[in-house]
């Protein structure tokens, strides 16, 4: 799978806020398109996601974030 610095790198957050929002590898979840098998990732911004956090990125609670899997592709 990939790596929480990976997340935090294509996120452009730090690691440290990246654990202060409570956000781990479990809380992705993986959607396939039918037709190209490409993989993408997603997480709903967690209540515990710090103002800071939110603020920095434009985040809503529980708004949902889209990651291509080719962004937290393992090397």
């Amino acid at each position: 799978m990939m790596s929480q610095s990976a997340l935090a790198t294509y996120l452009e957050l730090s690691d440290e806020e990246l654990q202060e929002m409570g956000l781990s590898q479990d809380d992705l979840f993986t959607t396939e398109d039918a037709s190209g098998g490409d993989r993408t990732f997603y997480f709903n911004v967690p209540d515990t996601t710090p103002q800071h956090v939110l603020g920095k990125k434009g985040w809503s609670l529980g708004e949902r974030i889209e990651i291509p899997g080719s962004a937290l592709q393992a090397d």
